[in-house]
């Protein structure tokens, strides 16, 4: 239920990016624009790096958090490495398609 929750509040973060680049665009200041992709880049990146590095040091303690089976805690444990791999990625896989679908319509010069 923890990571929906760190899901959804990525989302919006990366939706309030968005409007903020936006806003950039249409007042016609591509370089704050491209400033405020390099921010919001770094920052979901760095947020992604927290979560996959608690995810990380908790992998024995959140596999017992889906089963009592140590058979079954020790499957979930290993794939942990996994999980912290796709939050990382699934951290900045929106910012980068929203920057390229950017760079379709708008060239910085």
């Amino acid at each position: 239920m923890a990571s929906h929750k760190n899901d959804f509040l990525l989302v919006l973060f990366i939706c309030y990016c968005s409007v903020r680049v936006s806003n950039e665009l249409g007042a016609r200041n591509p370089r704050s624009a491209a400033f405020s992709v390099n921010v919001v880049t770094v920052i979901s990146f760095i947020i992604s790096i927290i979560v996959a590095i608690v995810i990380l040091s908790l992998r024995d303690v959140i596999s017992y958090a889906f089963t009592e089976g140590a058979e079954v805690a020790a499957a979930v444990s290993d794939l942990c490495p996994l999980l912290a791999l796709s939050i990382v990625l699934n951290g900045i896989q929106p910012v980068l398609s929203g920057i390229t679908t950017c760079n379709i319509h708008w060239t910085i010069d």
